[in-house]
């Protein structure tokens, strides 16, 4: 293992005074679990590297000073020249994006394919500050993809939602997969009218949870399984199962401190329960 950290004294979270080492030490403990989730996967990040209260901005071209072992992908842009972006495929290159300090964002494809995604997200995004009708949207969620015999995921988003994964076969390109999430998303919405909506702007909204499929196409990223949000008290967007949603709520979502005292999910075996979406 290399030795990556700098700075380690910085503060970056003020209220909460956690440093940049323990900020570090965490992706250290937890690059076994977290690993093989991000591997072989577009990064972009939202960096604040002199704290949370410092400025922040999106990184997703690799800096030239970027050492040449960190592997890194070529990136087609409509309209635009190539960017290069990193993959982050083992400790060192983990703990090396750390050091940059920032939140890791993947995209929802691998480099081999990036155009057909191998998952298919929801984020359900309250209105309000309620988050017990964020809860009963993933309860109703995972009952409607249950029904169309589809596996998913749950995941605190580190901030004020939750991520649902359902992993797919790698057999539709993006647009196809994202009007299929929107098709899923519509079918909650007509079932719950009043605590449900898929309207983008959020001043039509009124108080229903958005059911956000928009994270469906080519180039779009969420926050990695088990990535640092730029929080105070730096909470995690971390993998649980659905019976533990009544341990949790909008104040109180893991963070560096408190996740080993939760029994994280394991998201191992994603990958086997691929299924096809073509026929919904």
């Amino acid at each position: 293992m290399r030795d990556i950290l700098t700075n380690r004294d910085k503060i970056l979270f003020p209220k909460s005074k956690i440093t940049k080492e323990e900020y570090f030490n965490y992706y250290k403990k937890i690059a076994k679990k977290m690993l093989p989730l991000i591997k072989n996967r577009q990064v972009s990040l939202i960096r604040f590297p002199n704290g949370i209260k410092g400025q922040k901005f999106v990184q997703k071209q690799v800096s030239e000073y970027y050492p040449k072992w960190i592997k890194t992908v070529s990136v087609k842009r409509e309209g635009k020249s190539n960017i290069k972006m990193a993959v982050i495929n083992d400790i060192d290159s983990l703990l090396y994006i750390a050091n940059q300090v920032g939140e890791i964002h993947i995209w929802p494809s691998k480099i081999d394919k990036p155009n057909y995604p191998d998952r298919m997200i929801f984020d359900l995004d309250p209105s309000g500050k309620d988050f017990k009708k964020v809860i009963d949207a993933a309860i109703d969620l995972k009952k409607l993809l249950t029904s169309l015999k589809l596996s998913s995921f749950l995941m605190t988003s580190g901030s004020k939602g939750l991520h649902i994964i359902v992993p797919i076969k790698r057999e539709l390109p993006f647009e196809k997969v994202r009007e299929v999430s929107k098709k899923i998303a519509s079918q909650l919405v007509e079932k719950y009218p009043q605590k449900y909506t898929i309207e983008v702007r959020k001043n039509k909204r009124g108080n229903k949870v958005f059911i956000d499929y928009l994270r469906n196409s080519f180039a779009q990223t969420s926050i990695a399984p088990f990535a640092i949000r730029a929080i105070e008290n730096a909470p995690i967007a971390a993998p649980i199962n659905f019976t533990m949603l009544s341990k949790i709520n909008a104040s109180s979502f893991l963070d560096i401190k408190n996740f080993k005292a939760f029994s994280v999910a394991s998201f191992s075996s994603m990958e086997t329960k691929q299924k096809s979406i073509k026929n919904i």
